[in-house]
């Protein structure tokens, strides 16, 4: 079949639907079912170009026409960096894609944004760990709690209300009186959200380089205990598969109650904003804005790791209660990791000098200046 679907391609070209092109239709070597090294990097080139049907237009103003309910709430948003949503599917380039089923198109899951969002709420705004029951208002945004592999309690009303909650018998004994218990659907509808027509080109290239391939084959292998340690010496293997490319515009639309629909779409577009959704978030990718919204990335330039920049504190705080701060020129805004030595006279809204603790394309951590820092600045020697 392989050999036929290579005679096709060879005289007619790749198919229109990109699903098909990257993993169906993929020139493969019949003995690792792996596309050639020597192919590669033409052919996702040649799938990447792939553009989209022109009646995917009359879908799309369907669909986006069908959301008319009172509770109904669509947003635009664009894609500030590449996306890569469906990194584990299988595919021919070992770095799989998930795009719409029927038109090929960039989609992201109702259930990854739904996912997203869901461990937003109860990382920034749920009570960590050893918060005590009495922080209500934290408490009602924390997710479930599990005791190994069971359920020991259901979630706060906030989190249940927009995600819905699974039956477990210890809610009656151990959750605030106030909250509710038991088995609930969410009252919000996640749809996927879908390739905004005419926005770009949606699919370019990219590289991941593995450093370390002879290890993670053995840590692979049956015996790999025998296998070589990591080192500085083995070559680099680069690996080139697809993303979506940034610049393209997708449409994101929530149902349900209106007062839970609008919570719901301001959080979300925070988490898309600041976390990111998809794989290789941690590098950056997968961060979306709202159509006419500065980002952080286009506000102003980053500051230098170490560098004493001034801050404004938060009144949001970490899920530990520590400070959060903003970097105004760049827009970043972070955990202080020390907030302990933030001055007791500082409030939300305060201006305060703080160094630069980490900081990447998306995120930043503060410290408050020591003595230390002083001593060492008098000295000449590097923070």
């Amino acid at each position: 079949m392989r050999k036929e679907l290579a005679e096709v391609v060879k005289s007619g070209g790749l198919p229109s639907h990109l699903a098909l092109a990257y993993d169906a239709w993929a020139p493969v070597d019949p003995k690792d079912g792996k596309v050639p090294d020597a192919e590669r990097q033409g052919w996702l080139e040649k799938v990447a170009a792939i553009t989209v049907d022109a009646d995917y237009r009359r879908f799309f103003e369907r669909w986006k026409a069908s959301f008319n309910a009172e509770g109904d709430r669509m947003s635009e948003v664009t894609l500030e960096s590449r996306l890569l949503v469906g990194h584990g599917n299988s595919s021919a380039t070992d770095v799989g894609l998930t795009v719409h089923h029927t038109w090929g198109v960039p989609v992201i899951p109702g259930s990854a944004l739904k996912g997203l969002l869901a461990h937003y709420v109860d990382a920034v705004y749920g009570p960590s760990p050893d918060d005590s029951a009495s922080d209500a208002a934290r408490q009602r945004f924390r997710g479930v709690i599990w005791q190994g592999r069971r359920i020991r309690r259901g979630p706060g009303d906030v989190y249940r209300a927009l995600f819905g909650a699974p039956e477990t018998d210890n809610d009656d004994a151990d959750n605030m009186p106030e909250l509710a218990s038991g088995a609930a659907a969410g009252l919000v509808t996640f749809h996927d959200a879908l390739y905004v027509p005419d926005s770009g080109p949606p699919f370019a290239v990219d590289v991941l380089t593995v450093h370390q391939k002879s290890y993670y084959d053995a840590h692979n292998a049956p015996n790999r205990r025998d296998g070589p340690w990591p080192n500085d010496y083995d070559s680099p293997n680069p690996v080139s598969f697809l993303t979506v490319r940034p610049g393209i515009r997708l449409l994101i639309a929530l149902s349900g109650p209106p007062d839970w629909t609008a919570l719901a779409e301001s959080l979300l577009l925070d988490a898309l904003r600041t976390w990111g959704v998809g794989a290789k978030t941690s590098a950056g990718y997968g961060r979306l804005s709202r159509v006419g919204t500065r980002t952080s990335r286009s506000a102003g330039p980053l500051p230098k790791s170490h560098e004493i920049v001034e801050a404004v504190l938060l009144e949001e705080r970490t899920s530990k209660g520590g400070w959060r701060a903003r970097h105004e020129p760049s827009g970043l805004a972070g955990p202080i990791v020390n907030s302990q030595d933030v001055p007791s006279d500082k409030d939300a809204g305060d201006s305060i000098t703080l160094i630069v603790h980490y900081v990447r394309v998306r995120d930043i951590s503060f410290r408050v200046p020591t003595q230390r820092d002083a001593s060492w600045g008098a000295s000449g020697k590097r923070r």
